[in-house]
């Protein structure tokens, strides 16, 4: 289940370290949290203006907003395209972003901070906002073990999702857009798997769906934060490890509408289990998948992630007790499928967690995850080609028999060619 949060990032890790910083004159924003276990906090850069930041412990920020010096973790500059990490052991902090002196100018920021869980994976962050056509997610469960604690479950309950997860936009004939947080999602739960798909509305923030608007097999629903979504799952199989496979979003426009198209290959051909209509207010001109440095009108980033998580069906934390997971996160860039580009060991857009008693490997373009120590980081700004090995033939009985690759080429031309979209000033 996706959910909303506030960012900013550089692209190596800082370690924690208290240093004085000097008071600042002009407006600042802030951002407050409490890190109960060891963390980090991420910022991404996303406009032209220059920006300090600093992470103060709470009793040094009490200072220095009145003018006094305060005592930080990090002080620092943020430009656009930067993405800064910066590692923090328990306690409350206060991030402060406010321009360089003499420099004003329009202000986005996006915060979020990590205590003890995250989405782990890989995901995808440009330094130029770029749209695809389509995306895949490769998913290898080796082994895993988890002790969920999930929203109307009992304590204990072993349960993770693989999710897919992608900012849609889609460009109207009137000059207006609307933007969409879509997710694929793998549940693996009680040993037992399915697939899920969830659309919400990242246009404003009302957050609400119409049904005349949207339509597939699926309905509208409404979450525990009292918003709409558009959900739709599968039937559940029993799955035996090592199971792999592919999540799929293919996204398209034609006569005035968007369609978004959901898939999975386990052991076959490609299953296209959902296909979602949305019929907005003026005709759609055009529908892409958008990954980069850009926020929608409700402050989510444009990432393109494929992340472990806890079960997708409530919230928020799984402790993972094992795992020897294995992701690669591939797009369509007008002639082939590749690697994402400039891709991090975490994820920003969804409410699920794992505990962050992992470590991540970068292994000829797979991501390897297993147990360790987490260290939150830029993976790759272009990742090797990846070694990836067929879907389990276990399931090919119980699967449409087709080329996976094939299919894959074939939903490709359909996407079309990746493109950059240029900020205007």
């Amino acid at each position: 289940m996706g959910r909303l949060v506030l960012l900013l990032f550089l692209s190596a890790g800082v370690a924690f370290a208290l240093i004085m910083v000097p008071p600042m004159p002009g407006d600042f924003s802030i951002a407050r949290w409490s890190a109960e276990g060891p963390g980090f906090v991420a910022v991404v850069g996303i406009d032209d203006t220059p920006h300090n930041v600093t992470l103060f412990t709470e009793e040094g920020y009490d200072l220095w907003k009145k003018d006094k010096p305060g005592t930080a973790v990090y002080n620092g500059v943020l430009r656009r395209g930067d993405v800064l990490i910066i590692e923090t052991p328990p306690g409350r902090y206060v991030l402060a972003v406010y321009p360089l002196p003499f420099l004003r100018g329009e202000t986005q920021t996006y915060t979020s901070s990590y205590s003890g869980w995250a989405p782990v994976g890989v995901t995808s962050l440009p330094r130029e906002p770029t749209a695809f056509g389509a995306a895949a997610g490769y998913f290898e469960v080796r082994s895993i073990k988890a002790r969920g604690y999930q929203y109307g479950m009992r304590p204990g309950v072993n349960g993770t999702s693989i999710q897919l997860n992608a900012i849609v936009v889609l460009e109207l004939t009137d000059g207006g857009r609307q933007y969409y947080f879509v997710q694929n999602t793998l549940d693996l739960l009680e040993g037992k798997y399915g697939f899920l798909v969830n659309v919400f509305n990242h246009t404003s923030r009302s957050k609400d769906l119409s049904r005349g608007a949207i339509s597939g097999r699926g309905g509208i629903y409404w979450s525990i934060y009292a918003w709409s979504y558009y959900g739709y799952r599968t039937r559940e199989e029993r799955f035996t490890l090592p199971l792999s496979g592919f999540l799929l979003i293919n996204v398209t426009a034609a006569g005035g509408v968007a369609r978004i198209d959901f898939g999975y290959n386990v052991g076959g051909g490609v299953v296209w289990y959902d296909s979602v209509a949305i019929r907005p207010y003026a005709p759609v001109e055009r529908a892409y998948i958008l990954a980069g440095h850009a926020v929608t009108p409700i402050y989510s980033i444009a990432s393109l992630e494929l992340v472990l998580c806890a079960y997708g069906g409530g919230t928020f934390y799984a402790e993972l007790e094992d795992v020897d997971v294995r992701l690669a996160l591939l797009v369509w860039d007008g002639g082939r499928w590749r690697l994402a580009p400039r891709v991090f060991n975490f994820g920003f857009n969804t409410a699920e967690a794992v505990s962050l008693n992992v470590e991540t490997r970068l292994v000829n373009g797979t991501v390897h995850i297993t147990r360790g120590a987490f260290k939150p980081q830029l993976l790759a700004e272009e990742p090797p080609e990846p070694d990836i090995p067929p879907p389990n033939a276990h399931y090919a009985a119980s699967k449409p028999q087709a080329d996976s690759w094939l299919l894959l080429a074939a939903l490709a031309v359909a996407a079309g060619a990746v493109w950059v979209i240029r900020r205007g000033r």
